[in-house]
């Protein structure tokens, strides 16, 4: 955990969490009431647990609009950063709705990889998350289950945002994880190509997807179990970062102590 505050019994921990879209961050924000503080490009809320202040950003998906923001909310006093939202699974043991940690994120265009703070992928498994090897973020929505299969033999899960967020946290010196619920089976295509449907800012337009609704009415049904898996997908992860959010404030303020303790 980053020891950024200088006494730890004085300060609520404070806490980092990002989602791409509003969409996944809804349910959780609907559970804790979390007030809207800045509304732009990049939205910004803040909520506060007993023991913790969380800021939550919405990064846009592929984290296209967030790049500048982000460091800047990183560079305050922060104690850790949770990288959420959902994920298509590669392997067919991660069926929908489960929660992954993942211990490191690979990336399409680099062999770098970007590890997540150990102490934050125990508490998580300790949380009812499966602590994965890696996630593999993608530079585009993966829409076969082809396309699934060829990342199956090195990552866990995929995603759009991951290793983005996590290189400006430990850029900044934030300790970070990344835990995503399982969106959609490593063996299923997805009903419609979603890149074509991602504006500049990162958002889903709907004209697009209609569109393509259209074009192919049959397809209808598994959008409807696609937006089905999503919808629980994205219950399960408010119900877990619920518990988890109180886990790393409680685990922030023991380390903070215990570091005053030392320096005493």
């Amino acid at each position: 955990m980053s020891r950024n505050h200088s006494c730890g019994a004085s300060k609520l921990p404070r806490i980092i969490v990002t989602f791409a879209v509003g969409a996944e961050f809804a349910p959780w924000r609907r559970k804790r009431k979390f007030l809207l503080v800045r509304s732009s490009e990049v939205p910004k809320y803040s909520g506060e647990y007993d023991n913790a202040e969380v800021c939550v950003l919405i990064t846009g998906i592929g984290m296209r609009h967030a790049h500048a923001e982000l460091p800047k909310i990183l560079a305050e006093p922060a104690d850790a950063c949770v990288v959420c939202g959902l994920a298509g699974s590669l392997r067919a043991q991660h069926q929908v709705g489960t929660i992954l940690a993942a211990r490191a994120v690979k990336r399409d265009d680099t062999e770098m990889v970007m590890n997540s703070a150990d102490s934050l992928v125990q508490i998580a498994a300790a949380q009812g998350a499966t602590a994965v090897d890696f996630f593999h973020t993608s530079d585009s929505v993966l829409v076969s289950a082809s396309e699934k299969l060829r990342l199956a033999e090195t990552a866990d899960a995929v995603d759009m945002e991951s290793f983005h967020v996590m290189a400006e946290a430990l850029k900044c010196g934030v300790p970070a994880v990344a835990v995503r619920a399982v969106s959609d089976a490593a063996d299923r295509d997805l009903p419609f190509d979603f890149n074509q449907a991602i504006d500049e800012a990162g958002k889903i337009e709907w004209f697009p997807m209609l569109s393509q609704i259209a074009a192919s009415p049959w397809r209808l049904p598994e959008m409807v179990r696609f937006g089905f898996g999503s919808s629980k997908a994205s219950r399960n992860l408010a119900i877990f970062l619920d518990r988890y959010l109180i886990c790393l404030a409680a685990y922030a303020i023991f380390e903070a102590n215990r570091w005053h303790w030392e320096a005493g």
